[in-house]
């Protein structure tokens, strides 16, 4: 179903229109040809007076993207038609509307399970056109041949900032009061932690304890473990080391953070009973008072202040933990993806090209701060931003402890070749921690070291399928020798 959001405040329609949005406006239906499979779009290529077609599964941005679509309405005389979508559906719906040509001008790729040059291949996507204030405002390390541009055209543009993770200590302050604790001195190592998650459970009584996982959900614990792991000293993202590319999943900063969740559960300051948990459910009890700690990525904040508000006020974060006193937190992130795609069959290009513009202005980077979501590309604008104030300490935090990654499609674009024959590897690391954490795998060592044998044979299995197939790209591919700790891998260092 079609929503047309009408929730448009008249601080945030100011700036999204006139002055306040990037790019000037358009005579209404100037010279736009028909659209790309809307209802309203003339079939014979001609000029169309129907709307923009828009799908994307951002449900958090509803209202933000709503009142972006009004403004352009309003100085342009275009409308958008907004079709939101949820995430696990989306995949399924673009390919029944491909099927039947009915797909929307500007959609996003969730759950199209396939790298990005072969949906190009396949004519979903095409080039897009920003005006040039747009693409003045794309810093230049945001964008990234292989992610974003294809052949040398544009194809997409983030609007997240790559400096971000996702295993932040967000805490409970009334329950660090009651045990004793100093609400604005979060535990910042291991066993600092432990000591705090301890005394939280023993003051909060049988029905609070220390710590809240969502141990239903694999994904975010392989993203915690690996953000945790390079924390602890990993020297590369997702359990590849960037020097070498090998899979390095049983490095000790792996091993020692998961076994420090395992000795958590066993020191009975884990909530019992999470295994079914995932996210949404996780911190909603963490919320509810069941526990003082949970580790959790930026979005926690716009969660909370959305749909547990009376939370808000006793809410607060800490940086990511690290194993010992005196180590410096530290992440490092390849380039954000791309959000938002042109779809191959659109007639709308220089309509959907001022549209899209709009997502690099300012006044939109505000709006993502203030959803308090991922953070805006443009971290600048968090400061005169209503935000709350963990969210704000977290972001500061992220500027000064996330650096850029290099990324192998960056250096060697057959890669994706490679992606697109990569068989699945199960159990992956997801699923691992869920095995140790039911005791169906034993040693942590042993388990690790069999996922990295088991991701490596992988790889090899799909550079043997895709090399067959005339890809250029071997074992050294996924290596960059000369990267450096606490340094940002920049577009020009790729050669």
């Amino acid at each position: 179903m079609s929503q047309q959001p009408t929730s448009v405040t008249r601080r945030r329609f100011l700036l999204l229109t006139g002055a306040g949005a990037v790019g000037g406006a358009l005579a209404a239906c100037d010279t736009a040809p028909s659209g790309g499979g809307g209802p309203d779009s003339a079939d014979d290529g001609g000029a169309s007076t129907g709307p923009i077609t828009w799908w994307d599964h951002f449900n958090p941005l509803r209202d933000l993207h709503g009142e972006m679509f009004a403004a352009f309405e309003a100085d342009t005389g275009i409308a958008v038609e907004f079709t939101p979508q949820q995430t696990g559906e989306m995949g399924e719906a673009l390919r029944l509307a491909k099927q039947s040509d009915q797909l929307p001008d500007v959609l996003t790729n969730v759950g199209l399970q396939l790298p990005v040059p072969a949906l190009i291949a396949e004519n979903w996507f095409q080039p897009i056109t920003l005006n040039d204030e747009a693409l003045a405002a794309l810093p230049p390390e945001a964008l990234a041949d292989g992610v974003h541009r294809f052949g040398g055209e544009l194809y997409t543009f983030p609007i997240f900032n790559f400096r971000q993770y996702w295993a932040a200590t967000w805490y409970n302050r009334a329950l660090a009061e009651q045990a004793g604790l100093d609400p604005d001195a979060p535990p910042a190592t291991y066993d600092e932690f432990r000591a705090a998650a301890r005394a939280v459970s023993d003051a909060g009584g049988d029905d609070v304890f220390g710590w809240m996982l969502a141990l239903g959900q694999p994904p975010r614990l392989a993203e915690q473990i690996n953000f945790l792991a390079q924390a602890g000293g990993f020297e590369g993202s997702g359990g590849v080391l960037f020097k070498t590319g090998e899979f390095a999943f049983h490095d000790d900063a792996y091993v020692n953070a998961i076994e420090f969740w395992l000795s958590l559960r066993d020191d009975g300051l884990l909530v019992p009973g999470t295994e079914p948990y995932n996210d949404r459910d996780a911190r909603a009890r963490w919320a509810a008072g069941q526990a003082g700690y949970y580790f959790d990525g930026p979005w926690c904040a716009g969660v909370v202040m959305q749909d547990l508000a009376d939370f808000a006020e006793q809410m607060d974060v800490g940086p990511m933990l690290v194993p010992e006193a005196g180590m410096d937190v530290v992440a490092y992130r390849g380039p954000q993806g791309g959000a938002f795609f042109l779809s191959g069959p659109s007639q709308r290009q220089a309509d959907v090209g001022e549209l899209l513009s709009r997502f690099t202005s300012p006044a939109y980077y505000q709006g993502l701060a203030e959803n308090m979501d991922q953070p805006p590309l443009d971290l600048a604008v968090v400061a005169q931003a209503d935000v709350h104030p963990a969210y704000a300490k977290l972001i500061g935090w992220y500027q000064e402890q996330v650096y850029l990654a290099p990324l192998a499609v960056a250096q060697n674009p057959d890669i994706d070749l490679v992606n697109t024959e990569m068989p699945a590897i199960e159990p992956d690391l997801g699923m691992t921690i869920q095995g140790l954490f039911a005791g169906e795998l034993g040693d942590v060592r042993t388990a690790l070291q069999a996922l990295s044998d088991r991701s490596m044979a992988a790889r090899e299995e799909a550079i043997a399928a895709a090399t067959a197939n005339g890809a250029q790209v071997d074992m050294d591919s996924w290596a960059f020798p000369d990267w450096q700790p606490r340094q940002d891998f920049t577009p020009d260092m790729y050669g």
